[in-house]
């Protein structure tokens, strides 16, 4: 069943003329005349035995909190950029509205014919929780609202309609969907546009757009809201309401009724009474309403809000902004401010190392400032279909840090790839040797290079956006992955943290460094004094895949792990598990002798020799997993540090009959 409301009674409301491109503060000119309320809001209605909604999903799904909320925005926009060479523009806009302002807003909203009642019925049931805040906000004609609209330009904007697979589909009807098909966009889960109703008091957003189309003076304007609540009854109504709603003109088809957006001038019109008017440039701008921090009980000042925005869009999209792809601006009523490298002096020692990862060939630093770079091999497994895939290199550079640098984010590298935003920046800490802090980058995929990106660059790219969990702050093993790749994937990555980190100790190590100081898979890796550069044994042929994981409890190390044969026959296969104690310089010291080691499996046998953990299995298992433990450490060997960091070495043979195969 669906419902169809009645068309709300004219009235008279304030036509504003579009918004200021460049001016600090929003003014607004009003000119009263009635016109017809072309809009309202429709809610779809479930039958007897229909499923009930709670409050939003999505707002669970991913941390919330002002920094998730401006990666997660600029990543959208940042995705959505036009197939030429004009950069992204984004701005956040904040508005204030009071007095007359605040009630034509409201008026325009449709907030007494078609909000209050169901906000109200949600505010008083068990559903309700916070929407009681903005109810007691609207209802108090001296309080401020609080919009904040994000306006991208230069984007794709809306396009597509409901019933298609596109973004507009995506933005305005879908739940965590994603319509991003690019193999560099920076998500893929759908969650990022889930902030936009996470930040919104009444869990409720306005999108105005232009559609990008090939001819740029006959673009259709289009906007709609949609409201994400739980599931309802009105007041003298048994219909109960599905949570999701639509600011709309809603269209019967021969599907059932559809919300249908506003076009031409009577988009124009709400869309300037509402505050959300932009230029006729292809991209959106959606219209957070009472905007608010969920992680924060006092409301901020929006000084405070501005400033926080321009440091967050630096710190995560200071690569797109450097190249030139990404412009941010923040506008209050009283200031303008441009996000650029220079504004945010912590990640100014990245943005160096970036721009020099190339230019230096020197490969160790010698004094503040000096900047050194390798290549790292990643040799990615097949896609899932067979399609084998080129090998490739991503780039690490590090710049030793001056006394003089801001060291909120010393001795760690900022991890990013071709979409231009830092995922994370990996705390390398234990890599320092003594004063010799720095601050390091790894540029992978379309990133890499400022040249045309090769074949094994974008599949990189493609790897490491799957290999990206919904928060966007990790390259791990996910389900994505799993479905797009072939076995390996894990060990892809692996093996490129563990290079990384190996080739940071040759980096960082000082220019005539001692043999013996270095671990030996660093100098296999890179030999010293710059002879050489990361190899990997191409004649190798790679027959198990491992993954572990150790930590420290107490007065003894707790390990695990999982061995799986890549090969399809075999007679058994045996291991040996050893634990290494790896200084800070990473040279390796005494071994940690082992205690025990469990298996779980039938077939399976473990005994512990000279300190190390021996796995026997006799039949075809194709994945096995083990837990054990170390000796007591002593406390004076918890003192000199023996409990810094460990390596976990799995050493396994094939039996076949053919005879064992490493």
């Amino acid at each position: 069943m669906e419902h169809l409301p009645t068309k709300t009674r004219n009235s008279d409301v304030c036509r504003v003329p579009n918004l200021f491109q460049n001016a600090l503060v929003l003014r607004k000119m009003t000119i009263s005349q009635n016109i017809t309320q072309d809009s309202e809001w429709f809610f779809f209605s479930g039958g007897p035995g229909a499923p009930r909604y709670g409050d939003d999903p999505t707002k669970h799904a991913v941390d919330h909190d002002t920094e998730t909320f401006v990666r997660e925005v600029l990543q959208n926009a940042n995705d959505q950029k036009r197939d030429d060479d004009v950069s992204v523009d984004v701005t956040f806009r904040f508005v204030t509205l009071t007095g007359e302002d605040r009630r034509e807003f409201l008026d325009a909203l449709k907030w007494e014919h078609g909000l209050r009642q169901r906000l109200e019925a949600i505010a008083a049931s068990d559903q309700g929780r916070g929407y009681d805040q903005f109810l007691d906000r609207v209802e108090d004609p001296e309080q401020e609202i609080r919009l904040l609209i994000v306006e991208d330009r230069n984007t794709t904007g809306l396009t597509g309609g409901w019933d298609d697979d596109s973004n507009y589909a995506a933005l305005v009807r879908d739940e965590l969907y994603s319509s991003k098909q690019g193999d560099t966009a920076g998500g893929s889960y759908g969650l990022g546009k889930s902030v936009l109703w996470t930040f919104s008091g009444a869990s409720t957003v306005v999108f105005n757009s232009y559609p990008e189309a090939p001819d740029a003076e006959n673009q259709a304007q289009r906007l709609i809201g949609r409201t994400k609540l739980p599931t309802h009854k009105l007041p003298g109504d048994e219909t109960t309401y599905q949570g999701a709603g639509w600011l709309c003109q809603p269209k019967r088809t021969d599907y059932g009724v559809r919300p249908e957006a506003l076009t031409g001038d009577t988009a124009a019109k709400l869309a300037t009474d509402l505050n959300i008017s932009r230029p006729a440039v292809s991209g959106t701008s959606a219209m957070v309403i009472e905007f608010r921090d969920p992680t924060r009980e006092i409301r901020p000042d929006l000084e405070d809000l501005a400033d926080e925005f321009v440091e967050a869009a630096v710190k995560y999209f200071w690569p797109a902004i450097y190249r030139g792809d990404l412009n941010v601006t923040v506008e209050t009523p009283d200031q303008m401010m441009k996000a650029d490298v220079d504004s945010v002096p912590s990640i100014k020692p990245f943005v160096e190392c970036f721009d020099r990862r190339f230019s230096e060939e020197k490969r160790s630093l010698t004094t503040p400032g000096d900047v050194a770079g390798l290549d790292i091999p990643m040799n990615i497994p097949p896609r899932a279909d067979g399609t084998k895939t080129p090998e490739g290199t991503v780039r690490l550079a590090t710049r030793l840090a001056s006394p003089a640098d801001n060291d909120t984010y010393l001795n760690r590298v900022a991890l990013f790839r071709g979409s231009g935003m830092v995922v994370k920046y990996l705390d390398q800490s234990r890599v320092a040797f003594g004063d010799r802090n720095f601050h390091g980058v790894l540029a992978c995929g379309e990133a890499r290079t400022d040249d045309e990106p090769t074949d094994s660059d974008r599949e990189i790219d493609r790897f490491l956006r799957f290999a990206e969990p919904p928060d966007h702050d990790e390259w791990e093993s996910t389900e994505n992955l799993r479905e797009e790749y072939q076995r390996g994937f894990r060990m892809a990555i692996d093996d490129m943290f563990g290079t990384v980190r190996d080739g940071l100790r040759h980096l960082v190590a000082k220019s005539d460094p001692d043999e013996s100081m270095l671990s030996e898979q660093v100098l296999k890796r890179f030999p010293i004094h710059g002879r050489g550069q990361p190899r990997v044994d191409r004649k190798q042929v790679q027959v198990f895949e491992f993954d572990s994981h150790s930590r420290f409890d107490g007065d003894r190390w707790q390990f695990g792990g999982r061995i799986s044969p890549l090969v399809e026959e075999y007679d058994g296969w045996s291991a040996e598990v050893a634990l290494t104690g790896i200084g800070e310089d990473g040279s390796s010291y005494d071994a940690i002798p082992i205690e025990s080691i469990v298996v779980e499996a039938d077939g399976v046998t473990t005994t512990i020799a000279d300190g190390e953990g021996h796995i026997s299995v006799e039949s075809e298992i194709g994945e096995l997993r083990f837990e054990g433990q170390s000796h007591g450490i002593g406390s004076q060997d918890v003192m000199s540090g023996a409990v810094g960091e460990t390596q976990l070495e799995i050493r396994a043979e094939l039996r076949t009959t053919e005879g064992d195969e490493t």
